[in-house]
């Protein structure tokens, strides 16, 4: 389990509507679960420890550092945000999930409004997610941890499965046609290289 952030607690305070009242106890867990599950999936072990290992050091720079201020934090924001809105705003108690108003009284959750917040979170995360995923793709060389890991145990950042159109033309004939009647077609991974 990893005590090492890439996000402070105070970054995602600022840039989200989580009230200071919130303990810091939770949001540390929740930015280590979205470091730990979102981002590691996506950047791989490997690339994932070094990066930890540079905050560690205090060593991070170049790259790395463009990486991790440009477009990790974005992510992990609203990760940590997405984790933690069902310990803020949610608590499970013998009698129900009960949303918290102050003291010691609660109200009942009102699941549609939960629900609204959370796409609203989820929304973002995705695009800060494609976002990132797109530029360690188009920049694979800058990171040689990308592609070094060849242990079972360790992740392998994985772009096969996420962000794609759930349509699929066999290049040969379907595409050809809808080439000729004037349609973009493109690999959902690279949309700048249409075909």
């Amino acid at each position: 389990m990893t005590t090492t952030f890439l996000i402070s607690e105070a970054k995602v305070r600022a840039f989200t509507d989580i009230n200071n009242m919130v303990d810091t106890d939770l949001l540390k867990n929740n930015i280590r679960t979205a470091q730990d599950y979102y981002l590691q999936s996506i950047i791989g072990t490997l690339l994932y420890q070094k990066l930890l290992s540079d905050v560690d050091n205090n060593t991070l720079s170049g790259n790395y550092k463009t990486l991790v201020d440009t477009y990790i934090q974005d992510y992990l924001l609203y990760t940590t945000y997405y984790e933690s809105l069902e310990s803020i705003y949610i608590r499970p108690r013998n009698n129900g999930l009960l949303r918290p108003n102050g003291g010691e009284n609660s109200d009942p959750a009102d699941k549609e409004l939960y629900e609204m917040k959370r796409q609203s979170i989820e929304n973002k995360l995705t695009y800060y997610g494609e976002r990132l995923t797109n530029y360690i793709i188009e920049e694979q060389a800058l990171f040689p941890e990308l592609n070094e890991s060849n242990k079972l145990y360790e992740q392998n950042p994985n772009y096969d499965t996420k962000y794609k159109n759930p349509f699929a033309l066999r290049k040969s004939f379907y595409a050809e046609q809808a080439i000729a009647m004037g349609l973009r077609i493109y690999n959902s991974r690279y949309p700048q290289f249409p075909q």
